[in-house]
């Protein structure tokens, strides 16, 4: 895991109660733009209204700063969604189909997305607020404005620097938590990673 220098400004949330919006916006800002060309293993489960939690999914992240993302589910079964800049390919090789739309809607689908959007849009799109955590974390809030969203709030934390957890609930009161390891900024990815070819024969659902 490689380490970024400017995390020690982010230890000083540690003796401080949820900072003010717009400072937390700017925080947050800052720990997304270092996330450029990054790479890191995940892990997903939710845990549902009544406090059990579903069947773990496993898989690697990429992403690619203005824009580009992929995220590969590997276990239990395959889906690979890829966005570059403009619009999203959800693909489900058991069912040969492939979604499209365009990005800004699929954000609230799949929010791990923000992690390669436009920062300048958190603040347009989100109620922002940092949590105190211990020295060297950084914890965020955001609650999206609009009625729309597929969630209620969204948590996202990194430590030293480094993202390491997403959570998110959704407005039927289940959790979902996603954690990040192995993860390395500074990759140097090549945009064709982020180029999604059709497989032959499948099933097409552009929205």
């Amino acid at each position: 895991m490689r380490f970024s220098a400017w995390w020690v400004g982010l230890s000083l949330l540690a003796s401080t109660w949820v900072h003010a919006d717009e400072q937390a916006v700017q925080q947050l800002n800052q720990a997304l733009m270092h996330i450029d060309d990054a790479k890191a293993h995940f892990t997903q489960h939710i845990i549902d209204t009544r406090g059990v939690r579903g069947r773990e999914f496993s898989g690697t992240m990429q992403v690619k700063r203005p824009g580009y993302f992929r995220w590969d589910t590997q276990q239990p079964y395959a889906q690979t969604i890829v966005a570059d800049g403009h619009k999203v390919w959800v693909y489900d090789p058991d069912l040969n189909q492939v979604l499209i739309e365009a990005m800004d809607k699929q954000v609230g689908n799949t929010p791990a997305l923000l992690l390669s959007s436009n920062t300048q849009q958190l603040a347009k799109n989100f109620e922002v607020t940092s949590e105190p955590v211990p020295a060297g974390e950084a914890s965020f809030l955001l609650k999206p404005k609009s009625s729309d969203a597929m969630f209620e709030a969204m948590r996202i934390k990194f430590a030293q620097g480094v993202i390491t957890e997403m959570q998110l609930k959704d407005s039927m009161g289940q959790k979902t938590r996603i954690q990040f390891t192995e993860v390395h900024y500074h990759q140097a990815l090549d945009t064709h990673v982020f180029q999604f070819k059709i497989p032959q024969g499948a099933d097409v659902v552009q929205q």
